[in-house]
């Protein structure tokens, strides 16, 4: 009786070992990445919501402490920035396109890179309006 389940057993582990090798890097799901930059400072995140209701598409970015919100209108002709929202990249607090700032998009497949400028203010001195240089290119 013990030798039928010693061979099941060597059966069952030479499958599981063969089909190791089966799936390839590309098989499993693409994570997604966000590069943020804000005058000069930079960082990537991994950390990424992506939503889509019909034509308007978020991208909510966690980069600690800092978040990033992009909201995209994704019209057929060509897709507009509706805003982007910096609170707290390296002391920054600013939007772009919501009556303040500019901002183009260029879309490469499922790769949003929106490039502009952000108006806001910073952490060490709130009373001040500053205009910030930014990129955000976003994997959704």
């Amino acid at each position: 009786m013990g030798q039928p389940l010693i061979t099941a057993a060597v059966s069952a582990a030479l499958v599981a070992a063969s089909c190791s090798g089966c799936f390839t890097q590309d098989d499993k799901a693409a994570q997604k990445t966000a590069h943020i930059t804000v005058d000069n400072n930079s960082r990537t995140s991994h950390a990424i919501t992506c939503n889509q209701v019909n034509w308007l598409l978020t991208a909510n970015i966690s980069a600690a402490p800092a978040n990033v919100k992009v909201l995209l209108r994704l019209d057929s002709d060509k897709p507009t920035v509706e805003s982007v929202h910096f609170d707290n990249f390296a002391g920054f607090y600013g939007v772009s396109n919501a009556g303040a700032g500019d901002a183009k998009i260029r879309v490469v497949k499922d790769v949003y890179t929106i490039t502009g400028n952000a108006t806001g203010t910073q952490l060490n001195d709130p009373r001040v309006s500053v205009t910030k240089p930014f990129s955000v290119e976003v994997g959704c």
